[in-house]
């Protein structure tokens, strides 16, 4: 099969387009024929480069985590055929976390295209519990660009306990994962403040119908936040960043029993905490790692009812290189992703 390898970590040029064997299914896995493949930061980018710290490979290594395609040889439910969108994230299903139903918090899991072969070729190996079926309203190039963030998302509001009509502010708004998750929190009935440091950008998400579109390095943004809920402040703040400048400015936009959701922080600096607010307006942090295997499906039945996320642009997996130069020089909006025919 056709497959994207990396034999060493580096530069963009470190991507081959070789014949690599393809995967056999253990049991319990279905093979997959891949679609559209996510190009992603972390879990692409950075286990390429070799600044993924949760990377144990071995070279030769194919990335590829977040993927859609048609199954190929079926089991554990799925027939040949059927089209399905794939998450990187295998949960153990023995742990402590996992037995509470918290399986995003699993201490033994494994990454698709990180600890093992990813799916930057034509075919590809998962276990069944991590594939769900695509409703056949979307293709194959949009289930790929939702297949992760929108159970992520699903995962925040559920953990953040979020209701119907509460107010949520989420940074970095214009990221692949801020844009699904400002649309999960529309689509659940919250008036969504969707933020971005760059102009383009929020000129892009006006269009949205988000209740506000801010600029987080305003100077009034804190008084904005406040004018837009009328001295309240939001139920729920996304920080995608954790910075320090930011997360001051969350703490200071929080209600009473907010609750501020860090994902996405592997980067991020040392942030200072108002203990006194907390403790005072009994609010929370908390830390939200991926997702649940029950977001999995409640995700897919919200994208029944017409969830869709911009896709920026779409590159033929002879081009891998290419797309990785273009995802790092930052000049997307949107998911980027590979196509296999």
């Amino acid at each position: 099969m056709k497959a994207a390898v990396i034999h060493e970590f580096g530069p963009p040029e470190v991507l081959r387009i070789e014949d690599a064997a393809t995967p056999q299914p253990a049991a319990g896995e279905v093979l997959v024929r891949v679609r559209a493949v996510r190009v992603g930061g972390l879990l692409d980018i950075g286990t390429r480069a070799g600044r993924n710290p949760f990377a144990r490979l071995t070279f030769p290594h194919i990335l590829g985590a977040d993927f859609a395609g048609e199954v190929v040889e079926g089991g554990e439910g799925f027939s040949p055929g059927e089209r399905i969108a794939g998450v990187p994230f295998i949960p153990c299903g023995h742990c402590q976390a996992c037995s509470m139903g918290r399986d995003d918090a699993c201490p033994n899991a494994q990454l698709v295209g990180v600890h093992r072969q990813g799916s930057y070729a034509e075919y590809v190996s998962v276990p069944a519990k991590i594939v769900r079926r695509i409703p056949p309203s979307i293709g194959y190039e949009q289930a790929a660009a939702l297949a992760l963030s929108g159970p992520v998302a699903v995962t925040q509001f559920g953990v953040a306990g979020l209701r119907k009509g509460d107010w949520v502010v989420v940074t970095a708004a214009a990221s692949g994962l801020g844009l699904v998750t400002s649309l999960v929190a529309q689509a659940l009935g919250a008036r969504v403040i969707a933020c971005s440091r760059k102009e383009w950008k929020r000129e892009i998400l006006r269009g949205h119908g988000f209740e506000a579109v801010l600029n987080t390095d305003d100077d009034g943004f804190v008084d904005q936040v406040k004018e837009l809920t009328t001295g309240r402040g939001v139920a729920i703040a996304i920080d995608n960043t954790a910075s320090t400048s930011m997360f001051a400015k969350l703490c200071a936009v929080l209600d009473r029993l907010g609750v501020i959701v860090c994902s996405g922080a592997l980067a991020a600096e040392t942030v200072p905490l108002d203990m006194r607010s907390l403790y005072l307006k009994s609010q929370s942090v908390i830390g939200i790692r991926t997702h649940t295997q029950a977001s999995l499906d409640g995700f897919w039945r919200m994208v029944q009812d017409g969830i869709e996320t911009r896709i920026d642009r779409s590159f033929p997996l002879d081009d891998v290189a290419e797309a990785h130069r273009y995802v790092e020089a930052e000049k997307n909006f949107g998911r980027v992703l590979l196509t296999i025919d």
